[in-house]
């Protein structure tokens, strides 16, 4: 009796693993429908291309960032995109289980990857959405190609920032390289660039151009590793020009508590997109599809489903008022105002407003999402011994920035019919430039650059 009841419980329990093993096994299966290994043209090898929902006219196309996942990172979220969508994602060239070497691996050469790998679905509607890095080369493609994309979608893309702009720490010691040291997290994810181009420098003065340009270089100071060779050229490209060229609808996906994508760079790209709107996760970082994965489908559906919502008007809707803060700290301006004067004060923002003459004195400033100046004969803003932030402000007037003694971190400033967009009195000032230009007689002129500016001269 005792034989056949141990007889039976180990059928019992054979029969149970053999059900968890089989429940796990569909768990654990491949989303994916199809995968196979192709040539590609651009960078001379293979790559892994994989998708699902082949029946369906709309391509949605998944561009992974840096990091081991690769295009596995989109895995969880498959089978429910593929219920609307002919999904494809490939593992980028250098990535994943694509074909490593020592290769210019630049945003723009991917943008020239993803826009052959469109090609190879003609007659399909395209929607490209592109994480980390993977949003930088999507607003390559956007502003290059925007004939084959139907809707962009950005999820806490990197780029359109100096790089000096997200440095934590600049690497300085005798050497022309200035990369950003970032915490282990992110250097885990930038291949530990800075460390490993101070080691292979040390005194050597180098251009990060020139290394990305050679190949022997590449190998020399970056090991010819992609990961290392993508974020250098990540942070070496100039998003000034590109940004007003995308037309493309576009639907901005943030964590709020992005530490290596700072929401600085959502409000400079919904400010200066044509067509965007920005969709903010609280509480989620740079990865919200790992995070909250959730919240992210429910946030990336409604990306791809919903209508772009209306512009808001600039016009004015009340009367402008001159203001003034004096000795004071934290104060926030919005709205509307003729003439508004800072002086001694510290933590001041001004968001969302419009201001004819700006004089700023001894003072920290953040100006975002604004607009300054007006009047073709005036200075729109005047700073003295000040550090002022802008990012997404618009500039207009005869003189866009009088500058003395002072820091300024400027990132997506468009200043339009400005014979001057900054001159430089008195003593020498500082200028941090991201992604921004200037826009007079219909040419639009880059502006991208850190530089002291001396009584005198001018941009």
């Amino acid at each position: 009796m005792i034989s056949i009841n141990i007889r039976t419980w180990c059928s019992v329990g054979l029969m149970l693993l053999i059900w968890v093993w089989s429940t796990t096994s569909a768990l654990a299966k491949d989303p994916w429908q199809q995968e196979q290994v192709l040539q590609e043209p651009i960078f001379n090898g293979q790559f892994r291309l994989r998708e699902a929902g082949n029946r369906h006219p709309d391509v949605l196309l998944l561009v992974h960032g840096l990091g081991g996942e690769a295009a596995d990172i989109w895995n969880p979220f498959v089978n429910e995109l593929a219920e609307n969508f002919h999904v494809v994602a490939p593992d980028l060239p250098g990535f994943g289980r694509s074909t490593k070497a020592n290769q210019l691996y630049s945003p723009a050469n991917y943008a020239e990857f993803i826009h052959w790998l469109i090609g190879r679905y003609p007659g399909k509607t395209v929607y490209l959405a592109g994480h980390s890095l993977g949003g930088a080369i999507s607003l390559h493609v956007a502003a290059r190609h925007s004939e084959r994309l139907e809707r962009l979608i950005l999820v806490d893309a990197v780029g359109t920032l100096h790089r000096l702009a997200v440095s934590q720490h600049l690497v300085r010691d005798l050497i022309r390289l200035d990369l950003p040291l970032f915490s282990t997290t992110v250097e885990s994810r930038l291949g530990q660039i800075a460390g490993f181009v101070l080691e292979k420098t040390s005194r050597v003065p180098i251009d990060p151009d020139l290394i990305l340009a050679n190949a022997a270089a590449r190998e020399k100071f970056l090991a010819g590793d992609p990961a290392r060779i993508a974020a250098l050229a990540l942070v070496q490209s100039d998003f000034s020009l590109l940004l007003p060229r995308v037309t493309t609808p576009t639907w901005l996906i943030w964590g709020d508590q992005d530490q290596i994508a700072p929401v600085r760079i959502a409000t400079i790209l919904d400010w200066n997109l044509a067509d965007s709107r920005l969709d903010l996760l609280s509480g989620l970082g740079h990865t919200p599809m790992n995070e909250d994965p959730q919240r992210f489908i429910s946030t990336l559906r409604q990306a791809l489903f919903s209508k772009m919502p209306e512009r808001i008007s600039t016009g004015r809707s009340q009367e402008p008022v001159d203001a003034v803060c004096d000795n004071q700290s934290g104060r926030v301006f919005s709205g509307y105002f003729t003439r508004l004067q800072i002086q001694n004060c510290t933590d001041v923002l001004i968001s969302d407003a419009q201001v004819g003459q700006l004089s700023v004195i001894d003072s920290q400033v953040t100006i975002e999402r604004s607009l300054l100046g007006g009047d073709s004969k005036i200075v729109a803003l005047q700073t003295l011994r000040s550090k002022l932030n802008l990012s997404g402000v618009d500039i207009r007037g005869k003189t866009g920035i009088l500058v003395d003694q002072s820091r300024l971190d400027v990132a997506g400033v468009r200043f339009f019919d400005v014979s001057v967009a900054v001159f430089g009195e008195g003593n020498p000032s500082s200028l941090l430039i991201s992604s921004s230009f200037k826009q007079i007689d219909g040419r639009i002129i880059p502006l991208q650059m850190s530089r002291s500016l001396r009584q005198g001269e001018s941009l």
